[in-house]
């Protein structure tokens, strides 16, 4: 074909199976827009918009909520989930700081805690009940993370091993992080483990959901999210191949974060169970009605622009924000 595309990849179905390797959705000039970038802002869109509507269903008012979570939430959870990215290469942060800086990169968990943070804050400067907003985040988190690996497969992180299996996908784009971070891999078979993670989280948010309308107190979701998420990440890293950042022998960041989520989770559901507080859930309010309120959509809105900038804007090359940056 003359823009060079095969026959095999022509059409939507080889749109789809070569999926993967549409890392760059647009340019403009030297700025590039990738496509984790739409995938990621869609991810928090529609997270976002559940925690209003989770919100709205125990009887919190989701127009105090949509200007936390948009001007303190997402900031916090962009921060740290940022910090706790550079911190998993802090031996190259020492040998190239100015390089290890400016390649664009965010760990979930960091941003587990940020938001754990950014509401603990909340709660204490506003005198609201920590506990249902918490819930509020524990309920959203395992759509949003699901559909934000649909992004992390088509940049190309948080890559699998080398496989044999059926299901083992070829990176072939130059600028698939995987490519860039290890050209060896270039067109070998890897497990698609970012889709792994995804089916895993949507199955984990279908049992949320199913559980909604027997919430027993407050708490309740954000201690399953915070202990169930580290059992999917201890299976997961059993495919995955890239970096978690070697603490002692075999233990890894990621490992240090799932123990410190479980324990976390472990103090939401006793202190919630103790506590008895638990906020009737309306099942009656529909999530569609939430996203068309008149006076949420800006907030919604700006959530998706928000996230688009951070996840999708690279300049000159895929895997920077600075010329200088890894090329």
């Amino acid at each position: 074909m003359a823009n060079g595309t095969t026959t095999e990849s022509a059409g939507i179905f080889g749109f789809i199976r070569d999926f993967h390797n549409k890392t760059i959705l647009f340019r403009v000039g030297d700025w590039i827009f990738v496509t984790y970038g739409f995938v990621a802002a869609t991810a928090f869109m529609i997270g976002y918009s559940t925690a209003l509507w989770y919100g709205q269903v125990v009887g919190l008012d989701p127009l105090s909520l949509a200007p936390f979570f948009l001007f303190f939430m997402i900031p916090s959870i962009l921060l740290v989930s940022r910090l706790t990215s550079i911190m998993l290469e802090w031996r190259e942060l020492f040998r190239s700081p100015l390089q290890t800086l400016v390649k664009p990169g965010y760990m979930l968990q960091g941003g587990v805690f940020g938001g754990i943070l950014a509401t603990w804050v909340y709660a204490s400067v506003t005198g609201s009940p920590i506990l249902p907003v918490l819930d509020a985040l524990g309920f959203l988190m395992p759509l949003g993370e699901g559909i934000c690996r649909l992004g992390c497969y088509v940049y190309g992180c948080c890559w699998g091993k080398p496989t044999e299996s059926s299901f083992g996908v070829a990176y072939t784009s130059p600028h698939a992080k995987v490519v860039r971070c290890r050209p060896e891999l270039r067109g070998v078979k890897i497990h698609p483990a970012q889709m792994y993670a995804l089916m895993a989280h949507l199955i984990q948010f279908t049992i949320f959901y199913a559980l909604l309308p027997y919430k027993m107190f407050d708490g309740m979701f954000a201690g399953l999210y915070l202990i169930t998420h580290p059992i999917i990440r201890v299976i997961h890293e059993r495919f995955r191949q890239d970096d978690r950042g070697k603490l002692i022998g075999r233990w890894t960041h990621t490992n240090l974060y799932s123990g410190i989520q479980v324990l976390l989770g472990v103090v939401c559901i006793t202190v919630g169970a103790a506590v008895g507080n638990n906020l009737p859930v309306d099942m009656q309010v529909r999530f569609v009605d939430t996203m068309t309120t008149s006076a949420l959509i800006p907030y919604i809105v700006g959530t998706w622009i928000v996230a688009a900038m951070a996840f999708g804007l690279h300049y000159k090359n895929v895997g920077s924000w600075v010329s200088q940056g890894e090329k």
